[in-house]
């Protein structure tokens, strides 16, 4: 069967290329979108599921209503085959943990996910490429797929988790890797902090194509508490296998990048591999897809394969153990997922992959000491430096108290300890124009907990009458991120913004009440600025 291939890419930008295949599924044409450089083996006309020199599934596939067991639930509750026809894995279900599924958008009212999906940033729409409505809803059904095996009530792992519609591709599946970045600032400012939570990335770009700007981001993911779930990739532009390793994000070593297997536990004909893949799991073959929801309609599914797929079973599976421990550190968890697997059990591996199988063991994991504080804020007003943050993962043991450390040319000179659920605290007295660095660290039962980096204030000030001052430079946020002014009702005769420049203007001497925030929607940090 002949297959015709045309690309539409611009190297340096695109994250996604479209395929055009003609002469399948009984001559008619379709389009499937994939991600770049993976070619994705997507549903066809009629549920067709075909890749270059691949066979058309069989008939028995081509079903519009779920599968009474799932087989990609019931293998991995299980470390061999047979499968046994049971899917429970206990009675952990996600809930209280978010997830988000960073794709095409998901469609909110499908019955795997009614009552459980927020709309979160949806880039194509806020820059008009691509609009939707509603907001982040999908209007080409990966991610309503993907966000199914996830989370679905039947077809997915964390049946009851929050799922987060984070919309960075179009009704083709095309996007641009700037916009995939700019997702992944907002999911790190909206991720509450101190309770894991869970990214599943669907997609990769070659490490040469910007690659390394998303790879940045997921670590500052990873770093803020969030595990991050990553497919392999499913080879080159002619469907063969790749290293993993040379495709972004999921050369991230902290990151869970995700190969794929079929139902006989053969490593699937597409799927990349390596060192860099740390886990498999079920994502499909020539002979059985996994079936999940769709975009059509609230009852409507199909079926795909591709580590598209495997990878939100293991995002899936790390938000059943948070559940259990929502304080735990998301390498703690990634590092469970791992050590769990089956191993051993896979065939048709490369000699540099890992055999290792996703199991669902629901143990609780080993606590540890707390993570690195996230979110830290900085504000300057009448010789003095207030800081706050948010708390960090406790790493599965309560914060009995956090350290805050100001240092001036690298010695420390002043020191606050605070107890458990206090997050800020002010300096006093400190030299004007002067600028310091700030470290904080928690500790908890088990230990002291990952410091901050040093992070360099702005120069210590006053704000007297009259002056119209930068806001950057009386705030700060760690993140690139901007941060957000606003001015309370109650204080507008003390202090007013004003907006070209970007300065705050001391009207009066008296308290300028201020919030500060990271995202639009986001509750604010409140601050009190003293105008002298």
């Amino acid at each position: 069967m002949a297959v015709t291939v045309r690309t539409e890419l611009n190297l340096r930008e695109r994250v996604f290329i479209t395929f055009l295949l003609r002469g399948l599924c009984e001559g008619l044409e379709t389009y499937s979108t994939v991600a770049f450089p993976f070619v994705n083996v997507k549903r066809l006309i009629a549920l067709c599921i075909v890749a270059a020199g691949a066979s058309q599934l069989p008939a028995s596939m081509a079903l519009t209503a779920p599968v009474g067991t799932a087989w990609h639930l019931d293998r991995i509750n299980q470390a061999q085959l047979p499968l046994d026809g049971n899917s429970a894995h206990g009675s952990l279900t996600g809930e209280g943990i978010d997830i988000y599924i960073v794709d095409t958008g998901i469609r909110a009212t499908h019955e795997q996910v009614v009552g459980r999906v927020l709309p979160g940033i949806d880039i194509p729409t806020d820059n008009g490429t691509s609009k939707v409505t509603p907001v982040s809803s999908d209007c080409d059904g990966h991610g309503t797929h993907v966000a199914g095996l996830a989370a679905g009530s039947t077809v997915g792992v964390a049946t009851k988790a929050r799922v987060i519609a984070v919309r960075v591709l179009d009704c083709n599946g095309d996007g641009e890797v700037a916009d995939v970045v700019t997702a992944l600032q907002w999911v790190r400012a909206h991720h509450r902090s101190g309770v894991a939570a869970v990214v599943n990335l669907s997609f990769g770009v070659d490490l040469g194509d910007d690659g390394t700007s998303i790879d940045h981001e997921v670590q500052a993911l990873i770093d803020e508490g969030v595990v991050v779930a990553v497919a392999s990739g499913n080879g080159d532009a002619a469907g063969r296998p790749i290293d993993a390793c040379k495709i972004a994000p999921g050369d991230v070593p902290d990151a869970l990048t995700v190969g794929s297997i079929g139902i006989s536990d053969v490593v699937s004909y597409y799927s990349n591999n390596g060192p860099c893949v740390d886990i498999y799991a079920p994502g499909g073959d020539r002979t059985r897809g996994l079936e999940s929801a769709w975009k059509d309609s609230d009852s409507d599914y199909e079926f795909d394969v591709g580590t598209s797929m495997a990878s939100p079973l293991v995002a899936g599976y790390a938000a059943l153990l948070a559940q259990q421990q929502p304080g735990m550190c998301a390498t703690s968890i990634s590092k469970a997922i791992v050590d769990r697997s089956t191993k051993g059990v896979i065939t048709g591996m490369t000699a540099d992959s890992f055999n290792r199988l996703l199991f669902l063991d629901t143990a609780p994991i080993a606590t540890t000491a707390p993570g690195e504080a996230s979110h830290v804020i900085i504000t300057t007003d009448s010789q003095s430096l207030v800081v706050s943050w948010d708390s960090s993962c406790d790493g599965g043991s309560a914060i009995t108290g956090t350290r805050v450390s100001l240092l001036r040319d690298g010695k420390v000179v002043k020191r606050i300890d605070v107890p458990a659920n206090t997050n800020a605290v002010r300096f006093t007295g400190l030299a004007l124009g002067r600028k310091y660095q700030v470290v904080i660290k928690a500790s908890n039962a088990i230990g002291d907990g990952i410091a901050t980096s040093r992070i360099t204030t702005m120069a210590v000030r006053k704000i007297s009458v009259g002056q119209s001052v930068a806001l950057d430079a009386l705030g700060s946020l760690t993140s690139e991120l901007p941060l957000l002014w606003s001015v309370s009702q109650s204080s507008r005769k003390i202090c007013r913004l004003q907006a070209e420049p970007l300065h705050l203007v001391a009207l009066r001497k008296g308290l300028c009440r201020v919030g500060l925030r990271g995202i639009v929607g986001q509750d604010p940090v409140i601050r009190t600025l003293r105008i002298d």
